[in-house]
């Protein structure tokens, strides 16, 4: 069952945030491109675009697989809060990486607050899942 959630949870939550982010490039409420990484690395710029989304949506389905592991150890924490300090962690690291501010003041004055609200909720669903999975399995093993 443990599996079949993480899965689950992970396959939900990367459609949902590839979907977000295409809407969110496509009304211009974020200043980059989602799949802006494909150029960096060379080996995946000559792919197709729709190739790239999928890659995209298969990291952040590993992503998500990975954090709904590591904070289904987090029961003491409410979710809420993990959710935030990782939402928060990752959009300054997400804006870091791409425009490069000389300063941390203004890193913090280039964040977008719609990635900041998508990764809150996002987050949110996947350490509540996880917290809720972890707390369930305990409390059936007593």
């Amino acid at each position: 069952m443990f599996k079949n959630t993480l899965f689950w949870t992970a396959i939900c939550s990367s459609i949902f945030t590839t979907l977000s982010l295409k809407f969110f490039q496509l009304f211009n409420f974020i200043e980059w491109s989602p799949i802006g990484w494909a150029e960096k690395w060379r080996s995946f710029a000559h792919l197709h675009v729709s190739i790239q989304w999928m890659l995209l949506f298969v990291g952040l389905t590993l992503l998500y697989a990975l954090i709904y592991i590591a904070v289904s150890f987090t029961t003491s924490i409410p979710p809420s809060v993990t959710a935030l300090i990782i939402a928060v962690v990752g959009v300054l690291a997400i804006e870091w990486s791409i425009h490069s501010p000389s300063t941390p003041s203004a890193a913090f004055r280039s964040v977008s607050m719609p990635l900041l609200a998508l990764l809150a909720i996002v987050l949110r669903f996947i350490t509540g899942t996880a917290v809720y999975m972890r707390k369930n399995s305990v409390e059936t093993i007593k």
